[in-house]
Order: structure tokens, then sequence, then C-alpha cells
């Protein structure tokens, strides 16, 4: 009877293992995939974050060159008005 018990519980030990294996393969696997997608977003703020410095760089180039304009409040209003 021991015997058949230890098998049992052999048995369920290597049960538990492949669980907990399976269990891991997955988990890495979705390590991989949120690293992968982390990667990317990364890569996406990045340039996002170098578009939005150009942008204010040549919005300050604009205001620079607009100083030197006269004020629009000074033209007259388009014809059809």
């Amino acid at each position: 009877m021991s015997s058949d018990n230890a098998q049992i519980s052999a048995e369920k030990q290597q049960l538990r293992i492949e669980e907990l294996e399976t269990r891991m393969a997955f988990l890495e696997e979705v390590v991989d995939t949120l690293n992968h997608q982390l990667s990317a977003v990364t890569q996406d703020f990045l340039m996002a974050r170098q578009a939005m410095q150009m942008m204010n760089q040549r919005l300050e180039q604009m205001q620079n060159l607009d100083s030197g304009l006269r004020d629009l409040a000074d033209e007259p209003p388009p014809p059809h008005y």
C-alpha cells in the first residue's frame, strides 16, 4: 500500500511540475510580448517627442519672423466683408 501511495504521490508531483512548466512557458511568452510592445511604444514616444521639439523650434522661428511684420489688426478686412 505504501508503494501505491508513493507512486500516486510521485504522479501528482509530476503532474504539478508539468502544470508549473506550462504556466511558466506561458508567462515567458507574455513577458516577451509585453517587452516587444513596450519597445514599440517607447520608439513611438521618442519619435513624437522629437517631432514636438521640431515643431516648437519651427514655431519659435515663425514667431521671430512675425515680429518684423505689421500687426494683423492694422490690415483692412477682406473684400467680401
